[in-house]
């Protein structure tokens, strides 16, 4: 008996492999939370290194540190003040005046422009201790 090959093929569905994905990290500021007694003044510095541990030069970087009620909301408290110390190295403050007005708790965060590049450093939460003794 004679057979017939032209209907022989059968479609099948062909599925790519699954594969599962690492997230990418593009950004990821490093949390850092403060504390600070109301009406006092306070700083730390920041100081840029490479992956191998040199200097980088962010003598013409601009630089936004505010502080939020919330990371949402649309008004800030403040915002510290930010000065070079050297090309890698920068202070960032909080004055009598702005540490005056800090609700108990707060969220900030460092920002850096640097060559057209957006980056946040540093993020946290702040937390205000009402002073007793006051100027």
């Amino acid at each position: 008996m004679p057979t017939d090959t032209t209907n022989r093929h059968r479609a099948v569905a062909a599925t790519a492999p699954t594969v599962a994905l690492a997230p990418i990290t593009l950004s990821a500021p490093v949390q850092l939370d403060l504390a600070i007694y109301r009406g006092d003044t306070g700083h730390f510095q920041v100081h840029l290194t490479d992956s191998l541990g040199q200097p980088v030069d962010v003598s013409t970087a601009t630089w936004d540190a505010d502080i939020r009620l919330t990371a949402d909301d649309t008004t800030t408290v403040g915002s510290f003040v930010i000065t070079t110390v050297d090309s890698a190295t920068i202070d960032v403050a909080v004055d009598t005046a702005l540490s005056e007005v800090l609700p108990p708790a707060a969220v900030w965060d460092l920002e850096m422009t640097n060559n057209g590049e957006v980056k946040t450093l540093l993020a946290g939460k702040i937390t205000s201790t009402v002073d007793v003794s006051r100027v």
